[in-house]
């Protein structure tokens, strides 16, 4: 088992991953200043039409709901808000990687991401465009293993295999920690707001005092319920147990989740994968 010290010096040492490309980075000090526009970021997005692309295809991807296409990104941006626009910005440059890291991964996530947006709607909680987005990124720490700890993610997924763990329980055995882990300390260095980072850090160790509990329950919750249906494949094929104190936190009955199961799988068929 790796340090956990060891673990983020070497994700300290990552290069192509968290230093972002110039453009994203622009747009990120752009998004923290009070004084930027939806019109001037869109324009800044606009400028790379690869970028560009990739953003107007998760905004429209279907989880958002949206009745009608969204054709700009200062659409974009008066829709949704500068924190989703930023991390759906930070979404499409690992889009290309979670694909590849897991197969199956991209598409777990953007099930996830639905069922996230589905509670949060359902619960009236605030933000649930943010919401979203934590489901989305909620197994990114999987893509940097795949991507800088070769090895060890080779001998996760044996270790999956062999003694059919869920990934979480492998990656503790092989590097000490999991990719909630990894990923909180990735968005840390994108300067994520911790409302959209705790969600992901803490979704398979929820606790109703931690701050954003409910967010944290939500895609604790959503997680399960698309891996129970077979949404993709986050990289084990186990189903985790279901935190009775997530769905109690939220005031959630099993008919309450029959009724929000029905509601995924009516917006998961409307995703465009």
């Amino acid at each position: 088992m790796m340090k956990r010290a060891d673990v983020l010096g070497r994700i300290e040492r990552v290069t192509s991953l968290p230093t972002l490309p110039d453009i994203v980075t622009r747009i990120i000090k752009m998004v923290d200043s009070p004084e930027t526009t939806a019109s001037s970021i869109g324009s800044e997005i606009s400028k790379d039409q690869v970028l560009s692309a990739k953003v107007l295809k998760l905004v429209n991807s279907g989880f958002y709901g949206f009745s009608q296409p969204i054709k700009t990104i200062p659409h974009a941006m008066v829709l949704l808000g500068f924190n989703v626009v930023k991390s759906l910005v930070l979404s499409a440059t690992v889009f290309d990687m979670m694909a590849q890291a897991v197969q199956g991964l991209w598409e777990h996530s953007l099930a996830c991401a639905v069922g996230a947006g589905v509670l949060a709607r359902k619960l009236d909680l605030a933000e649930p465009e943010e919401v979203t987005v934590s489901g989305l990124l909620h197994d990114l720490g999987k893509v940097v293993e795949a991507e800088y700890f070769r090895q060890e993610f080779a001998q996760i997924t044996k270790l999956v295999e062999e003694e059919d763990l869920l990934f979480y329980q492998a990656e503790e055995r092989i590097i000490g920690l999991h990719h909630a882990t990894i990923g909180e300390w990735l968005l840390e260095q994108w300067k994520l707001p911790r409302p959209l980072i705790d969600p992901i850090a803490y979704h398979h160790n929820f606790h109703p005092a931690r701050d954003n509990a409910d967010r944290t329950a939500v895609v604790h919750i959503a997680d399960v319920l698309v891996k129970a249906k077979g949404y993709g494949s986050s990289g084990d094929s186990r189903v985790p147990i279901l935190d009775p104190a997530a769905m109690r936190h939220l005031q959630l009955s099993i008919d309450d989740l029959k009724t929000i199961m029905a509601m995924i799988d009516e917006d998961v068929a409307k995703v465009q994968w």
